[in-house]
């Protein structure tokens, strides 16, 4: 295969000490710093660039840049472009003919060359007449390996566009989505859950393969499922904060807890016991095994006492012992809690909340104020908060009713457990067997978890990390951090 060499060394490639060079392997641009070579092997070309240059090869009328190592066949009409950094910057500013920079400039033809190679120096050209017909020869096959080359590079730069450009525009709608998500979770939860699994469904779908974009969608994929989480998402997986197997092994032991200061005591009607554990130290402790634990309702902490209760007696629980006190004036039992050393207990047959002093009841709510359903659960952080059976949260100051307005009410009737401190600015509930929901104190609604097939007993408020413990029917504890 026959080819006409132009060689360009303008003033500013002369001032900067660019070379142009030849020998039987091929040409090369140089300084003392930097080279461009391009090798002819048979029909074959190699390309070796060290420093700021490139190599470039035009083939009906595309142009794809050749990387160091590239090797490629040649065909007829091809041209190769060895360019130094000025000469770079001028190709790309169209210039072809007059170059301050240093440039080689490779022709491949099927005609008859007689002179094949044209130097321009200061833009006067000479002219060198070379015949070497096993060189020919050899360059001959060196396009053809070139385009597989360029076709390659260009391919793979089209891709990568292709990939980037996906990859923007799911990042972009997966964004507009999560915004979307924050402006209407505490209005509606139901909405928030579709508008992520909508964005899951953006991430699975992006048709994006390459390994630098996987990466970052795979961030992408975390967050939404973390926030797929907090809007009750089905089959997620929580963090285990304690398994009560390292106390007894089987389902269904523990009914009951109270915590306090990074402890919790654990209530097993079915043991009849109640154990001490710190989820932090993995550690355990059997504070008392008594039978009458196997008639209790609940405990509860009040101060540096814990308390357990029935529906005619509460207990005192202390190491290896129980003092019981008998209670009168309340009429049923729904729960009972503790704060400031006082002990409040939500009694439904009277349709009240009651202060108890020495085991007697005493109505606690302003005259003419009643229950406005059947309450299952009671929390305080000063003011009292009930949770009615619907799922509705009650909030009373002073024994008045603050008029508590939630931004989402769900639709249960088995709501069973709410817990708040004044050490934090949320209550949690459980609404079914296998759910709980946070509420801000303002009534907005800031999360609701799912544990889809684990069925849960009770929760309570773990302050010093701004989270629930949830006591599961399977044994374990978990941990849902509040953000």
């Amino acid at each position: 295969m026959r080819y006409k060499v132009k060689k360009f060394i303008g003033a500013k490639a002369q001032n900067s000490g660019w070379q142009i060079s030849e020998n039987n392997e091929g040409f090369k641009l140089k300084n003392n710093l930097e080279s461009v070579f391009v090798k002819i092997t048979r029909e074959s070309a190699v390309i070796e660039v060290s420093g700021s240059g490139e190599v470039l090869i035009v083939r009906e009328n595309k142009t794809a840049r050749l990387v160091t190592t590239a090797k490629g066949k040649i065909k007829i009409g091809d041209k190769i472009w060895l360019l130094n950094e000025t000469a770079k910057g001028e190709y790309q500013n169209g210039e072809r003919n007059n170059f301050e920079g240093a440039a080689i400039m490779m022709e491949f033809t099927d005609e008859k060359i007689e002179n094949r190679q044209s130097i321009y120096v200061n833009e006067k050209p000479f002219f060198q007449e070379k015949n070497n017909k096993s060189l020919n020869m050899i360059l001959g096959g060196v396009v053809f390996v070139l385009l597989i080359a360029g076709t390659f590079l260009g391919y793979q730069k089209k891709t990568t566009n292709e990939q980037n450009k996906k990859f923007e525009q799911t990042r972009s709608e997966v964004e507009a989505k999560i915004l979307e998500i924050d402006s209407v979770r505490s209005v509606n939860i139901e909405t928030a859950l579709q508008l992520a699994r909508n964005a899951e469904d953006l991430i699975g779908n992006s048709g994006i393969t390459e390994k630098k974009y996987i990466s970052q969608l795979t961030e992408l994929k975390t967050k939404i499922g973390e926030i797929i989480k907090t809007l009750g998402g089905e089959n997620v997986e929580y963090e285990i904060a304690y398994d009560t197997s390292l106390i007894a092994e089987g389902n269904d032991l523990f009914s009951g807890m109270a915590i306090k200061d990074g402890v919790a005591y654990l209530w097993s009607a079915a043991l009849g016991q109640i154990n001490m554990i710190d989820p932090l130290l993995k550690s355990k402790e059997k504070i008392v095994e008594d039978e009458r634990i196997k008639s209790w309702l609940g405990i509860f902490n009040n101060g540096e006492k814990w308390y357990g209760y029935n529906q005619n007696k509460i207990y005192e629980i202390k190491r290896n012992e129980l003092v019981e006190t008998e209670i009168s004036g309340v009429q049923t039992i729904g729960e009972m809690t503790g704060w400031n050393g006082l002990t409040y207990v939500i009694d439904n047959g009277n349709q009240n909340i009651s202060k108890l002093t020495q085991g007697e009841g005493n109505i606690w709510l302003k005259n003419g104020i009643t229950l406005k359903e059947t309450i299952s659960s009671i929390s305080i952080d000063s003011s009292i908060w009930v949770l009615g059976a619907s799922g509705k949260i009650y909030k009373y100051t002073q024994g008045v009713d603050e008029n508590f307005e939630m931004s989402f009410i769900p639709a249960s009737t088995s709501a069973k457990k709410l817990r708040t401190s004044d050490k934090v600015n949320f209550l949690a509930d459980i609404i079914d067997e296998n759910t709980v929901v946070i509420y801000g104190k303002d009534g907005k609604i800031l999360g609701k978890y799912n544990f889809s097939n684990i069925k849960i007993n009770d929760i309570g408020i773990e302050k010093q990390n701004n989270a629930v413990l949830v006591l599961a029917k399977n044994g374990k504890i978990y941990r849902i951090k509040i953000k």
